[in-house]
């Protein structure tokens, strides 16, 4: 069974697909040294030849957003009508010293939300691994809620924090040479990541 069961049925009927990224700065792709070179633009060019009859990214992240923030702009995201959202967050909460509590409460329902409104596909990016997070005490808890909450509704989720740790044994660098401000991804970093959910997406389609 496909994790993300629109999406696969659509590509196989060979129809155009529409993505939303839905998050704070990694979706803006606040780091990049230019637009194309943040994390939609990569996810779309690496999706591109798995999609030929279409693939469309938009792109509903703005930096410094936690789930308040999110939740004011959840209605966009549903008028996108896109056939597959993946959720980013996590990070920001920690800098406003929300309650974790709140911001799985307030997650859980944008999520519900989402998947009621148009029956889209979902999929969850959690938190990133970085100098600044790794500083606040709080952050392990938010780090740890994301996956979790993932679990508990069913959604397909991406372990971000993992895979930072291992691209930086696998080449040799530190994770200031991914993150070059303790916080932001640089070029190479977005191009890691964008390269890896976008395999992540065809993975679970099992196309």
């Amino acid at each position: 069974m496909s994790h993300f069961p629109r999406l696969t049925r659509l590509l196989q009927a060979g129809s155009s697909v529409k993505i939303c990224l839905f998050g704070s700065s990694t979706v803006e792709g606040i780091g990049a040294s230019a637009p194309e070179n943040g994390l939609c633009p990569v996810v779309e060019r690496t999706l591109q030849p798995f999609m030929p009859n279409g693939v469309t990214i938009i792109n509903r992240g703005i930096g410094g957003n936690g789930a308040e923030e999110m939740h004011a702009r959840l209605q966009e995201v549903i008028d996108d009508r896109a056939d597959l959202v993946i959720w980013q967050g996590g990070t920001n909460d920690v800098w406003k010293e929300k309650p974790v509590s709140s911001f799985i409460d307030q997650t859980r329902d944008d999520l519900e939300s989402l998947r009621r409104a148009d029956g889209c596909d979902l999929g969850m990016i959690g938190p990133q691994w970085c100098r600044m997070m790794e500083e606040l005490p709080n952050f392990p808890a938010f780090r740890d809620a994301v996956p979790a909450l993932a679990t508990e509704m069913n959604i397909p989720f991406f372990n971000r924090y993992a895979l930072m740790k291992s691209w930086c044994a696998e080449y040799d660098m530190t994770r200031e040479a991914l993150s070059p401000d303790g916080l932001h991804l640089g070029d190479f970093g977005y191009k890691l990541l964008g390269e890896a959910v976008a395999r992540w997406i065809v993975e679970l389609t099992g196309i």
